[in-house]
């Protein structure tokens, strides 16, 4: 939870919000970046809240349901900052869900391994058409999403090239 962490309390950073905000923000701007380990946005929350890490205060709009706003208390405000920098020094390398049946690709039946791989292929063109789309917003974005998003595009290239090279070798086997 410590990633998931990291992200809520960086989107508090700037401002207070509330729990469906936080997951709109995750969704649009991070979801290519990384996958939440909750679908619900409110169990991490409420952790966090146990833990001093954020505020939750509750208003009610004349007619309206109770709504929910979170806060990151002086505690998360140190907990981003040592999370943020441990993430940097991280020595996790990136894992990729395709390389455990590349080991036991020889088990594995030519044709459908083909067929999921050209699947990969157009899933992958798909994330490069959006972060070229985001690339050619650059003015959207701040130098810091820009590096993110140029960061991917260059992992999706490995990834493109390595799909390939994969492909080559079904089909000669």
């Amino acid at each position: 939870m410590k990633i998931q962490e990291l992200i809520i309390l960086g989107i508090l950073k700037e401002r207070p919000r509330h729990g469906y905000e936080i997951k709109k923000i995750i969704r649009k701007e991070l979801g290519i970046f990384t996958a939440p380990e909750n679908k619900s946005i409110y169990y991490p929350l409420r952790i966090m809240e146990a833990k001093g890490l954020i505020k939750k205060t509750v208003t009610q709009a004349k007619g309206r349901l109770l709504r929910y706003t979170y806060a990151i208390t002086g505690r998360g405000d140190k907990t981003f900052t040592a999370l943020a920098m441990q993430a940097l020094l991280s020595e996790k390398r990136p894992f990729i869900d395709i390389d455990i049946p590349l080991y036991f690709l020889p088990y594995l039946e030519k044709k459908e391994v083909l067929a999921r791989l050209r699947l990969r292929k157009r899933f992958l063109e798909k994330v490069g058409d959006w972060l070229n789309d985001n690339l050619k917003a650059a003015g959207a974005f701040s130098p810091h999403q820009i590096l993110l998003l140029k960061h991917h595009r260059n992992l999706l290239n490995a990834e493109e090239g390595f799909v390939d090279e994969i492909v080559n070798i079904v089909k000669e086997r």
